[in-house]
């Protein structure tokens, strides 16, 4: 599984974003209204309660069984990241849910506040949204 997304370095608020390990990443992960992400090893994850990638148009609903990846820099001048389930640590997480047809759900998670948190991106921005997702 592939994607590419362009970086923004800079772009739109001032939240920064940090690098975190696999390790670090895989667990459980909620936000203040009961959302939460389950992270695996082997790059599935379990999600419940999305309301929260609902609101950010995103299209996703309740729960689900998926994908998780890290972004990396192809190291190309434009600064074009793709992701990679061989990638072991990053700043950007790409999630890919399957939708019911055939369509899937994908949304990004920057990591941010040191890695302690984990909050929903877009191209423009660090943070979409003022939701926050912390380890459990």
């Amino acid at each position: 599984m592939s994607s590419i997304l362009l970086l923004c370095a800079g772009c739109g608020n001032s939240e920064s974003v940090h690098e975190i390990k696999q390790g670090d990443l895989v667990g459980l992960w909620k936000d203040s209204t009961g959302n939460s992400i389950r992270f695996y090893g082997d790059h599935e994850l379990k999600v419940s309660g999305i309301s929260a990638f609902r609101s950010e148009g995103s299209g996703c609903t309740g729960r689900g069984v998926g994908q998780w990846s890290f972004y990396f820099e192809t190291g190309d001048s434009v600064g074009t990241l793709m992701t990679s389930d061989e990638a072991s640590e990053g700043s950007l997480i790409s999630i890919t849910l399957p939708e019911s047809g055939e369509g899937e759900c994908d949304v990004d998670l920057s990591v941010i506040d040191e890695g302690r948190s984990l909050c929903i991106a877009d191209l423009d921005q660090v943070c979409s949204s003022d939701l926050r997702f912390t380890r459990q």
